[in-house]
This record gives structure tokens, C-alpha cells and sequence, in this order.
């Protein structure tokens, strides 16, 4: 009975042991001030963008490739969310700034509340890009996937939606 016990006890800690040696990364994405920010975990560790970039050219160039391509979006987003944080004061300060008498509105406020709305939305966009593909990039590494998700198929039915017809 004790040799039994102590043989589950080995091999449980040698399949620990294995477990760890294959690093499983997982996302941890925060909303900071103007925009997002995608953190690779390997464990409680953030990983750096020079450890991210040798551990997905490792993997497949294909993960790679969608680890650099989340990383330009990303970037972009960023670039975005701050035009559309500097569009959003100036167009703050325009409207309250104090004007010459005049009985009509100026025609550029238009013009720059549409342009503010249209950094943040656009922003939005590339954010849930980035973060769309930052998932796929950890699933290709950690799974060692080269096809696409199923959750990014268009136009994918499996199932009936009603499987009941109600005759009038």
C-alpha cells in the first residue's frame, strides 16, 4: 500500500515537473487611462516585448506573425485614443472658449465633434482587433494551432437556431 501511494506521489510530481516545462502564456488586459494595455502572463511573470517576440518566433512564424501584427494594432489604437483624447479638448475648449459677439454658432463645431467621435470609435475598433489577435497568437503558442479559430469563421451555423416551428 505505501509503495502505491509513493508511486502516485513520484509521478504526480513528475507530470507537475513536465507541466512547467512547457510555459502556458495567457492575456491580462487592463484599461488604463486613454486606451487598453495587452499584458503577456507566463505563470504570475509579465513577459517583455523582447521575451514575447523569442518566445512566438520559436513557436511557428505564423504565431509570430499575428504577435507582430497585435502589436502594430495595438499601437495604432494608441495612436488613435490620444488624437482622440487631444480632438476631444479642443473641441471642449473651442466650444466654451470666449468668442467675439456673434449671433451665430462658428461652422467649424461640427466638424470637430464628428472628428473626435470619429477617433474614439475608430480606437474601439483597433482595440478589440489587437486584442482579438493577441488571443489567437497565445492560443497558436500554446496549442500549436495554425488554423484559424472557430469563433472567427463567418457565416458558421452548426446547429439549427429554432429546431420547433409554430404553424399558425
Amino acid at each position: 500500500m505505501k509503495k502505491t501511494v509513493l508511486l502516485i506521489l513520484f509521478s504526480s510530481m513528475y507530470w507537475s515537473l513536465l507541466a512547467q516545462e512547457t510555459p502556458f502564456l495567457r492575456l491580462d488586459i487592463r484599461n488604463n487611462f486613454l486606451n487598453q494595455k495587452i499584458d503577456f502572463l507566463d505563470g504570475p511573470k509579465v513577459l517583455s516585448k523582447v521575451e514575447m517576440q523569442t518566445l512566438m518566433s520559436q513557436a511557428t512564424p505564423e504565431t509570430a506573425d499575428l504577435y507582430r501584427k497585435s502589436v502594430s494594432k495595438q499601437k495604432i489604437a494608441n495612436i488613435l485614443a490620444i488624437g482622440g483624447f487631444a480632438s476631444a479638448i479642443g473641441t471642449t475648449v473651442y466650444i466654451i472658449a470666449p468668442r467675439q459677439q456673434s449671433s451665430h454658432a462658428s461652422n467649424l463645431t461640427w466638424p470637430l465633434i464628428i472628428s473626435s467621435i470619429a477617433f474614439e470609435i475608430s480606437s474601439g475598433i483597433f482595440n478589440r482587433n489587437a486584442r482579438n489577435i493577441a488571443r489567437e497568437a497565445v492560443d497558436s503558442y500554446n496549442l500549436g494551432r495554425t488554423e484559424p479559430p472557430v469563433h472567427f469563421e463567418d457565416n458558421r451555423i452548426d446547429m439549427p437556431i429554432l429546431s420547433y416551428s409554430i404553424r399558425f
